[in-house]
This record gives C-alpha cells, sequence and structure tokens, in this order.
C-alpha cells in the first residue's frame, strides 16, 4: 500500500470518514500510496492484539514500562528489531512490535481507538482519514524531539498541514517520494520461454501482452494480479493512466491537478483498464488471480504460476526474508508504456510515516526513539532491507541491496516526477475528512471489468467522475456551513502552473 501512502487511499465506502472513526463502520483498504508492503498476519486477527514476540526480549506480560509499535513494513521488521532492541538496552521502555498486513491495519486501529486502546506509535495504513483530521480530532501527540528530526531534512520537505501542524510537527517521511507500484517483476526462466531476453523486457503494453501469449502457448501464464486487493488494483490503473499520459499523480486517483477536475472517465484511464483486461481477454491471465490478494498473488506467482507480477520495489525484499531461492530468477522492468515512450509518472511529496498517540503515556520516549528513524544510518539500512526507498534515494546505489532493488529504485529515480502537495492548500484536508466516499470506486470497477459485471467501462468511469466530484461539493458546502468554517473551492485541488514531467515548486 503503500502509502503507504498515507495521505490518501481509495475510497470505496459509502459512509463518511468521520462514521468511520465513531465506530459505525469499519475501515478498510491499504494504503494508497503508494505502497506498502505485504506483511505476514502477525497480530493482525482484527484487534489490537500482542505480537509473537517482543523486540526487546522474550514474550510474558506487559508491564507498563513497555510501549507498543504497530506498522506494515515487513521487509523493515530486522532493521526496526533492531532499532528497539538498542533503545532498550540504553534504558528506554522495552517496544511491544507487531507487523500487520496492511489490509488488517486499519480495521485494528479502529478498534484500538474505539475501545481507547491505541498503540503508542503506528502508521496509518488502512486508514482513509487525512491525518490533518485526525490532529483535529486527538488522535496525535506532536513529536518531543522536532529540533532534532528536521536537521535531517532539507528546507521544504516538511510541510505545513501534511507534517506539521500549528507550527508543531507530528510526523516525518523515511520513504522517498520517487516511486510507484506497477513495477513488471518476471520470472527469468519463463522469461526466457517466452522469448524474451532478462536483458531487455518488455517495455511496451503490447509487447508484454505478446510475451504472455507465447507463455500460454508454452503451457504456462503471462500476468498475475491481485484481483481480490481492490487498492492495488486501483494503484495499477492509475499508474498505467499516468504513463499514457494523465495530468495527474499516483496518490489522488482520477484527478487532474492541472484543472482540478475528476476525470476516470479519460481515455488515459479507459486504455489502461484494456490493457490489463486484455490478459483476461486472451487467457494468459493466471486464473487464480480472481482469488488472490498481493501477498497470495506473489507467492503463487513464484512458483511458476506466471511470467510476471506487478509490485513495488518491496517485493525484493519481501522475496529475499520469504523466498529466497528464487532470487537468481527475478528480473525486472520499467513499467511498460502504450507505445515505449519514456514513462513519466508524478507522486504527491511523501506524508507522514509513523505518529505518537495522543494517549500515549510514552510521548517523550517514543520522540527519542523517532530520532533513530531519520539520517544516512538509517536509509543505508533501509537500502539494505529493499522495502520503499529510502527518502535519501542517493544511499541505494552504494548499499548493500541487491541488484534488482537498486534497478528498480534507479527507474524511479529517472521517471517520477515530484507533483504538488493538494493536502497542503488551506481547506483541503477539511474537506476530504467529511468527504462521503464513493461506491464502487476505482478498483471495484476494475474487479467488475474482469468478473464480467461492468460491461460498459466508460459509463462506469463517467459516473464515478459525476459522483466523485459531487461528494466533493457537498463536503466544501458542508465545511462551508459549520460555525467558523473553511471556506474553500475546487479550485483548491487545481494547479494550473505545473507541468508534467517536471518537478513542482511552490
Amino acid at each position: 500500500m503503500p502509502a503507504p501512502r498515507p495521505l490518501w487511499t481509495p475510497r470505496g465506502h459509502t459512509s463518511t470518514r468521520r462514521q468511520l472513526l465513531g465506530g459505525l463502520a469499519a475501515i478498510g483498504g491499504g494504503a494508497a500510496l503508494g505502497g506498502c508492503s505485504t506483511a505476514p498476519d502477525v497480530g493482525s486477527g482484527g484487534g489490537p492484539s500482542r505480537p509473537k514476540a517482543s523486540a526487546g526480549g522474550g514474550g510474558g506480560a506487559k508491564d507498563s514500562s513497555d510501549f507498543a509499535w504497530w506498522d506494515q513494513f515487513n521487509p523493515l521488521a530486522k532493521q526496526e528489531k533492531a532499532i528497539f532492541s538498542a533503545f532498550h538496552s540504553d534504558g528506554g521502555p522495552k517496544i511491544d512490535y507487531t507487523v500487520y498486513n496492511p489490509n488488517d491495519q486499519g480495521k485494528a486501529l479502529q478498534l484500538a481507538h474505539s475501545s481507547h486502546q491505541m498503540p503508542d506509535v503506528f502508521s496509518l495504513a488502512g486508514v482513509s482519514v487525512p491525518p490533518a483530521q485526525l490532529v483535529d480530532q486527538g488522535w496525535f501527540a506532536p513529536i518531543g524531539t522536532s529540533d532534532t528530526i528536521k536537521k535531517a531534512f532539507e528546507k521544504g520537505a516538511l510541510i505545513e498541514g501534511v507534517h506539521i501542524f500549528d507550527d508543531q510537527l507530528y510526523s516525518f517521511p523515511i520513504f522517498g517520494v520517487r516511486q510507484y507500484t506497477t513495477i513488471p517483476w518476471f520470472n527469468k526462466d519463463l522469461a526466457k520461454t517466452a522469448g524474451v531476453d532478462p536483458e531487455n523486457p518488455p517495455t511496451t503494453w503490447d509487447d508484454l501482452r505478446k510475451a504472455g501469449q507465447r507463455l500460454k502457448k508454452a503451457g504456462s501464464y503471462g500476468l498475475t494480479l491481485p484481483l481480490t486487493f481492490a487498492p492495488r488494483m486501483e494503484s495499477f490503473v492509475t499508474e498505467l493512466a499516468l504513463v499514457a499520459g494523465f495530468p495527474g499523480d499516483n496518490t489522488h486517483p482520477g484527478l487532474d491537478l492541472t484543472t482540478g477536475e475528476y476525470r476516470f472517465h479519460d481515455d488515459a484511464f479507459l486504455q489502461a483498464v484494456d490493457f490489463l483486461h486484455s490478459f483476461k481477454i486472451d487467457k494468459t491471465l493466471f486464473p487464480a488471480s480472481t482469488s488472490l490478494d498481493a501477498r497470495s498473488g506473489r507467492a503463487r506467482w513464484i512458483a511458476n504460476g506466471s511470467g510476471w507480477f506487478f509490485d513495488g520495489s518491496w517485493n525484493v525484499g519481501v522475496v529475499v526474508g520469504d523466498f529466497a531461492s528464487f532470487l537468481p530468477k527475478l528480473g525486472v522492468g520499467p513499467i511498460p508504456t502504450p507505445n515505449g515512450e519514456t514513462p513519466v509518472l508524478t507522486s504527491a511529496p511523501t506524508g507522514g510515516t509513523f505518529w505518537i498517540s495522543k494517549d500515549s503515556q510514552h510521548v517523550d520516549e517514543a520522540s527519542e526513539l523517532l530520532t533513530k528513524f531519520v539520517g544516512d544510518d538509517f536509509w543505508k539500512g533501509m537500502a539494505k532491507s529493499m522495502d520503499q526507498p529510502p527518502y535519501d534515494e542517493t544511499v541505494v546505489a552504494d548499499s548493500a541491496a541487491k541488484d534488482p532493488y537498486k534497478k528498480a529504485v534507479d527507474y524511479y529515480k529517472k521517471q517520477v516526477f515530484v507533483g504538488p502537495s493538494v493536502e497542503a492548500n488551506p481547506g483541503v484536508s477539511d474537506v476530504e475528512g467529511v468527504m462521503k466516499d464513493v461506491t464502487p470506486g476505482l478498483g471495484e470497477i476494475v474487479q467488475g471489468v474482469f468478473s464480467g459485471q461492468v460491461k460498459d467501462v466508460k459509463s462506469a468511469l463517467t459516473k464515478l467522475s459525476d459522483s466523485t466530484t459531487a461528494a466533493r461539493d457537498a463536503a466544501i458546502r458542508s465545511v462551508a456551513g459549520k460555525k467558523g468554517g473553511t471556506k474553500v473551492s475546487a479550485d483548491a485541488w487545481a494547479f494550473p502552473h505545473w507541468t508534467k514531467g517536471t518537478d513542482y515548486r511552490e
């Protein structure tokens, strides 16, 4: 997920975000953003359960000196445990550490919040509420070591309304902004069977489709998709639409950043859906895709289920940790484009990764611990762990990371540009905090195309554009109508001076 890109997750429920936080519905979906790793089901039974092992030592009952940390970053687990153990050895509290499946963490946070059992530090996987709204609702405590943390970032990297609220630092990014989820990873042996040179993998949609057709003739399949994971399908279609020319980013699906309009029905989105669906039409889609999420899809792909599998850079970290024997077969290429053009994608500035609970009894200790999650040593360790690229992506080239990971990050650096921060505009987070979700969302529509329930894709996407626009208009009126409410218009979502393929400078 990921996030994950914590500032935004795909829409897919009819209740408002406030109702979600009030306990009237369970939070679903993964982080957008971009891009979370698919972690194992440790402590993810749906509630705020205890992890199988504490980072500070063996099991046993939790005491008042412990504090809890929840996130979904499976490839980073070893590095985080080392940080937690060192912190405890230096006199800090023992960390009760849980790695969640990103599909489940939002639900666990919902239950923990409603029962006043929030972890002390957590990421926001599965939470679709803008952090600004959560700040207003009292979820977080500001970081007490903000001066130390700020020194690790260049000017402008920590943004008011994204990381800073009322001049206080609440969170910071640990991941790089230049990344995408739709990397075509492939099995080198099966690629050769399809007549593909692993050093020169397909770069066009048509070439990848033809490779799948050749594999089918050889008795295998072309592509495995996590069709049960709607947010991931939304990410794939959004990023494929970006390389087809859509002027948006991979954090706000369907939003045209030049006009502020929702245009899910743009030809670029239609082409992206058609491309993915072509594998179903060709019968080169791994048949079990209809029952797979990202984690199970990866496992089936690795077991020779198909030649190709879309995933983010964290795929390497998971392969090394869970499927090490497959690493010599792991190949990677750039996101394919309609006609082989150089890919051009846009990513919004990275949001905060970790947040301290306002109810924590360990705010000072948590603030001190968070200082261990910035700086060259930490970012080099992240590169070695091979999850999302570290905030300072320049450390990857000379790191201990495996070559496929370095290659993926190199694609990111050349192909992804930094876009404007929509949430930094005054009033946007207020509106998004009360904006009703539209269903079916993009991911669900894609699922419907594959199941045959959605036959007129253009009509379905046009309806989604209209419904999302109407939901935003209603939320704008709602925010403005409240006593002391913020006056904001749809223009706050538009950046007419931004140019696709360039870094946006405010």
